[in-house]
């Protein structure tokens, strides 16, 4: 049951492509960095979870300065696992990471600093909860009202 909830969890995995829509969009130029596990048959899980964890792109800027870029879907409440954010918080020592939080139910996203979440996450005390299939796997729960306004796609 635990890898049919998170297969049925994963199914539709709209943000990269969309991510990618904003980023041509934008005429920012990326590369692709992190894993895509969903879309593999290996043993994804035997690599250490901080490689598994780097973020989806790297990203340059106006100033041609590069920054780590994770897109990331939801559906109501944005929920970032616990055990990412400690992973993240390593990578954005080497470059900062912008996250893409695009919402599937209204087709808008927004883009946040790693930094940022951390502070909302301290400041508000998000809830924490567990996905069905791992009640060790713990994530934050953050209503979109606590993040920057989003834009319609």
């Amino acid at each position: 049951m635990s890898e049919k909830d998170f297969k049925l969890r994963n199914r539709n995995r709209i943000a990269e492509p969309k991510a990618i829509e904003y980023l041509n969009r934008r005429m920012i130029p990326f590369v692709r960095a992190g894993l895509d596990a969903l879309d593999c048959d290996a043993p994804i899980w035997k690599i250490p979870a901080l490689i598994r964890a780097i973020p989806d792109y790297i990203i340059f800027n106006q100033h041609d300065q590069p920054l780590f870029f994770e897109a990331k879907g939801f559906k109501g409440m944005v929920k970032l696992k616990i055990r990412d954010l400690k992973n993240y918080r390593l990578w954005n020592t080497h470059l900062e990471i912008t996250f893409f939080l695009y919402s599937i139910d209204n087709d808008a996203y927004c883009e946040v600093m790693f930094s940022e979440i951390v502070r909302i996450i301290k400041e508000r005390k998000p809830e924490i909860k567990a996905y069905p299939e791992n009640p060790e796997n713990k994530y934050y729960e953050i209503p979109t009202h606590w993040l920057p306004d989003f834009t319609n796609f």
